[in-house]
This record gives C-alpha cells, sequence and structure tokens, in this order.
C-alpha cells in the first residue's frame, strides 16, 4: 500500500468502497465532540439521578444547610398508604399494557400482514393518538362517563331503565379507559416496524401445515416477533408507571393513590416533605431498574433471529369477507377512543356550567371571550410555544449529534454514549422533574437562577425525549452510506464541512420529524415539568391542571382544545415542511 495515500486520506484505499472507514491519528473534532457528549451527558442525567438518591437522606430543604438523616425512609416506608400506592401502581400499568399490547399487535397485524381496506388510512389515525395530549381528553371523557352528569350514562340510564349509572370514570377502570388512546398507540407505533420486517415465509409454512389464520397469528407471528412484543411491553409498562395528570384528575377524587401523585402529594404540602418524596422517588426507581434487569435477564441467550440476509418474501394475506371486519374493528376502535371525547371536549367549551345540561341557558361563547382576553393566558401560551420551539431546536442538535457519533463513530465512549441516551427510558417525568429540581436548588447560587425558568423545562424536555429522538435520528444516519463520507474527505471537506454541507441536508426530513415530535410532547407534558414551573413560566398544559384543581372546568375544556389545536397546527406545518411517519425506521 502507498502510504503518501493513506496518509492523505486517512483510509485505505486498497480496501474495498463499501467497507473503508476512517483512521484517526490524532485528536480530532470527532474525538473532542465524544469525550465532550459523554461528560455533557453524565452531568445531565447521572449526576441529577445520584443528587436525587442522596437528598434522600437530607433533611433540609434545598438551598439550606446540609442536614443528613434516614428519617425520609423512615417517613416513606411508616407511610400506610404507600403499600397501597405501590400496589395501585403496578396494577394500574400492568393491566393497561396487557390490554394496549394486546391491541397493538392486532393493529399491526391489521395494518402489515393483511389486505384490510383503509389500513394507510388507519394507519395515520392511529398515530394520531400518540400525538393527542391526555388531559384534554380525559375531560372529554369526564363529560361522556361521569356518574352524575355523563352523557353516556344518561343514555344508557334513559334506554335500558337503569337505576344508577352504569360508568364512572373516577374509578381504576376509568383511569385505564382513558389511557387506552394513547397506550396503544405508542405500543402499536414500537410493533409495526418489526411486524413490516417479518418474512411472509414463516407464515405461509404455518397455513400449510393447516392452521387457520388466527392459529398463524398466535403460534407463529406473535412468538416469533418475541422482541418486539416484549421490548414493547416492557417500556410500554415503565411508561405506565409515570403516569401523573389522570391519576390526579380522576384518581384522588376516588381515593386512589398512585407513586407519582404521592410523590406530588410530598412536594405540596406545606412545608414540602422532600426528604420523603425523594426517598419515594429511589424507591420507585430501584423497582424500575430491577424491571429493566429482569427484562434483560428473560431474553439473555435467546435467538429471535427473524430477518437473515438472505431475500424474504413480505406480502400481505387475504382475509377474504372478514377484512371488511377487521376495517369496521380498526375504525371503530379510533372514533370511540379518539373522536367521541374529543367531539366532547369542544361541545364542552361552548357550556355555560360544564356538565349541566339542565340549566335554562346551557349554551355560550363568553369562555373562548375570556381566554383571549386572559392575561395568565396569553402568558402561558407564549411559554409554550417558546418552551416547544426551544426543545426542538436544542434537542434535535443534541439528537443529530448522539444518533452520528454513536452509528458512524469508531471512537472508544460510543457505548457509552448509546447507554447514557437511553436512560430517561427508565426514569419516569416526575423522577426527572424532582431531580432537576435538586440540581439547580441544591449546586450552588449560579444554578439557582434556573429555577422557574423556561430554559429548564426546556433542559427537562430535551432529557425526557432523548430516547426516542436519539433513536429516529440513528435509523436515519443508518440509511445514509459511510461512503458519502469518504468521498468528502478524498474530495478535501473536513469533518465539519462534511456534517454541515452534507449529512444535514439529507437528514433534515427526519429532523423536522423529530422537531415536531419534541414540539408536541412539550406542549403536552405535565410530569416532567411540573416542578420546574413557577407562576410565570406555567404551560398551557400545566395552566390547564392548575384550573382542573381550581374546580374551573370551563376554562379547563378551553385550554385543552387550544393544546389539541396548537398540535394539529404543528402537524399541518410539519407537514408542509417534509414530516414524515418515522415507525418504518
Amino acid at each position: 500500500m502507498n502510504p503518501s495515500l493513506e496518509s492523505t486520506t486517512g483510509f485505505d484505499l486498497t480496501k474495498p468502497v463499501g467497507s473503508r472507514r476512517i483512521a484517526f491519528r490524532k485528536l480530532s473534532w470527532r474525538s473532542i465532540l465524544s469525550l465532550l457528549l459523554i461528560g455533557i451527558l453524565a452531568l445531565l442525567l447521572a449526576y441529577p439521578v445520584t443528587l436525587l438518591f442522596v437528598k434522600s437522606f437530607v433533611a433540609s430543604r434545598p438551598g439550606q444547610a446540609t442536614v443528613w438523616t434516614i428519617n425520609g425512609w423512615i417517613g416513606a416506608f411508616n407511610d400506610a398508604t404507600l403499600p397501597i400506592a405501590l400496589g395501585n401502581t403496578f396494577f394500574l400499568a400492568f393491566v393497561r399494557v396487557m390490554i394496549t399490547s394486546g391491541l397493538a399487535i392486532f393493529f399491526a397485524w391489521v395494518v402489515t400482514r393483511t389486505d384490510t381496506p383503509l389500513k394507510g388510512f388507519i394507519e395515520v389515525l392511529l398515530w394520531l393518538g400518540f400525538f393527542l395530549p391526555l388531559l384534554p381528553m380525559t375531560m372529554g371523557w369526564i363529560l361522556l362517563l361521569d356518574p352524575h352528569y355523563g352523557l353516556l350514562n344518561r343514555f344508557f340510564m334513559k334506554i335500558f331503565a337503569l337505576s344508577a349509572p352504569p360508568f364512572n370514570v373516577y374509578s381504576y377502570w376509568g383511569i385505564i379507559w382513558c389511557h387506552l388512546a394513547f397506550s396503544t398507540s405508542v405500543r402499536f407505533m414500537l410493533m409495526t416496524p418489526a411486524f413490516s420486517a417479518m418474512d411472509a415465509a414463516l407464515e405461509e409454512a404455518g397455513l400449510v401445515s393447516g392452521s387457520n389464520r388466527a392459529g398463524v397469528l398466535m403460534r407463529v407471528t406473535i412468538p416469533v416477533l418475541g422482541p418486539a412484543v416484549l421490548a414493547s411491553t416492557a417500556l410500554g409498562f415503565i411508561r405506565s408507571l409515570e403516569s401523573l395528570e389522570i391519576e390526579l384528575v380522576l384518581g384522588i377524587p376516588a381515593g386512589i393513590y398512585v407513586v407519582p401523585t404521592k410523590i406530588w402529594d410530598f412536594i405540596h404540602w406545606d412545608p414540602p416533605l422532600y426528604d420523603r418524596a425523594t426517598a419515594l422517588c429511589s424507591i420507585f426507581l430501584i423497582f424500575i431498574f430491577l424491571l429493566i434487569w429482569l427484562h434483560r435477564a428473560l431474553l439473555r441467550g435467546r435467538d429471535f433471529t427473524t430477518v437473515s440476509g438472505r431475500s424474504h418474501l413480505v406480502e400481505t394475506f387475504s382475509l377474504g369477507r372478514w377484512r371488511w371486519v377487521t376495517c369496521t374493528l380498526c375504525l371503530s376502535f379510533v372514533t370511540v377512543m379518539i373522536f367521541l371525547p374529543l367531539a366532547t371536549l369542544v361541545m364542552g367549551t361552548f357550556m355555560e356550567v360544564f356538565g349541566h345540561f339542565d340549566l335554562e341557558k346551557t349554551w355560550t361563547t363568553r369562555h373562548w371571550a375570556g381566554a383571549f382576553t386572559d392575561a395568565v393566558f396569553l402568558r402561558s401560551l407564549k411559554n409554550t410555544i417558546v418552551l416547544g420551539l426551544g426543545a426542538a431546536i436544542a434537542g434535535t442538535i443534541v439528537y443529530v449529534l448522539i444518533g452520528y457519533l454513536i452509528v458512524r463513530s469508531r471512537l472508544p465512549g460510543r457505548g457509552i454514549i448509546d447507554i447514557l441516551s437511553w436512560l430517561p427510558w427508565a426514569l419516569p417525568g416526575v423522577l426527572i422533574s424532582l431531580a432537576l429540581l435538586w440540581t439547580v436548588l441544591g449546586s450552588g447560587d449560579y444554578l439557582k437562577l434556573m429555577y422557574g425558568t423556561l430554559s429548564l423545562l426546556i433542559l427537562g424536555i430535551v432529557i425526557k425525549e432523548m430516547p426516542l429522538g436519539t433513536q429516529i435520528i440513528k435509523a436515519a444516519v443508518q440509511q445514509i452510506s459511510p461512503e458519502l463520507e469518504e468521498a468528502s474527505r478524498a474530495a478535501g471537506a473536513n469533518w465539519l464541512d462534511y456534517f454541515r454541507r452534507i449529512l444535514l441536508p439529507l437528514l433534515r426530513p427526519t429532523m423536522v420529524s423529530v422537531g415536531i415530535i419534541v414540539f408536541i410532547s412539550a406542549a403536552r407534558d405535565i410530569p416532567t415539568v411540573i416542578f420546574l414551573s413557577t407562576h410565570d413560566s406555567r404551560t398551557l398544559s400545566l395552566l390547564m391542571l392548575d384550573s382542573i384543581a381550581e374546580g374551573n372546568q370551563e376554562r379547563a375544556v378551553v385550554l385543552g382544545v387550544l393544546v389539541v389545536f396548537l398540535i394539529f397546527a404543528l402537524l399541518f406545518i410539519g407537514r408542509l415542511l417534509g414530516f414524515r411517519r418515522v415507525s418504518a425506521q
């Protein structure tokens, strides 16, 4: 090999083009960036979590002199409601995940493996459930299923002459029901790529052996797709543990407490019980890490290969007359779980008194007029837009850098970056919020200045959405051939030129998608920012929660509709700018 060629280009020109890799002989921009990202991620993720555990042994409030004690742990364990809250948390999460996983498997199978009519339209509608905020949809369900004035309760009591309402949204099953649309959409998004990539020859073999379609689904398709199903189930279970807003609105009136609402309760005591809250967070975190370890232990050593180097058959199966049944079932689910509460929510904004249909004057537009003249609302709207834009821009930049280094870099430490980027999946939003609260209030006077600012809220959202944003970017980078980078190096361009002139333009559609997703997440998020905001940095979602707590449901539903409208506007703008669904990645 000609040494001059290697020293000039940085890689071996005698190897096949597709297998060349850049060899760095000195500390490059990529090396510096890799080390910098490891440090930043460790500071943003590992440090707050570690500090949260340490502060569980501190009795003093943030900013006061440190007083070490174990009273927080003693108080948490002596709380008679803690076992009940833990039981409620895991019961609700388990039941919800089992139901939504079954629904998601069915929908993913229908959309990817069958000839069901309108399946592309069905996929879009199921994606819609992911983007809609939980709290406004819950208000729609309250208007439908409240035991006193719920429209569906009134309808069934009148039709069937019932003496008592058949539904009660303020119950365990009411909480589970209000989670179904969003949770099913998340499971569906995670399972669809695996169903699309599976070799149809495996299912054909099952049919040839004499099994019917249902038997093939249960005995072949689902077992073969074990990793996707287990990963989706584990992720869904962990995410279900963090739910806060629905449990606050529906659970507390019924006396149903879960761990996140207990943490919220400790923080809002006067004075706040920070030691108990952080101790409870630590206990919760231990349970979550045990679940992650159990999930990895179950999959260790098992072979789930379904996509190999050989060509495989990808086709849909004819359901005959049953295809209209599957189409009807899917559309019925979307209609009932998404459009029905959404329509009811809009209707509730025009009611004189929310839920009261027997008044002499039932309908009005004064709540809308009052919203747009309310200084608090206008400030919250501005905060929401600034938070969304800031998190979308900052998050997309960070996710692109992380995703690129994980996929393309050969430097030591990229595995650490990958692990750290996944850490927020294991952290419920309320834990991230409390960890950041302790970080800014207990780490020096300069960081205290961040408390209550939108910068801190942006940081929380960027951390929370890091796993999803990074994985989407990683999938996009993997689709870009490394030959483009090698060609740019051969042409004399440095790494920054390649990154700015070649990689970023190719990633633009994906970056727009990630930015839209992060913006929407910021607009609807409550658990991640609930302890970080003040009166001046309240978002529309937090203002809606405050309105519900104050008993002002009329303003709450108006705010909910505005959040939904903002999300629809973002999706429309994103579509014009090149937004695309990323589940196939």
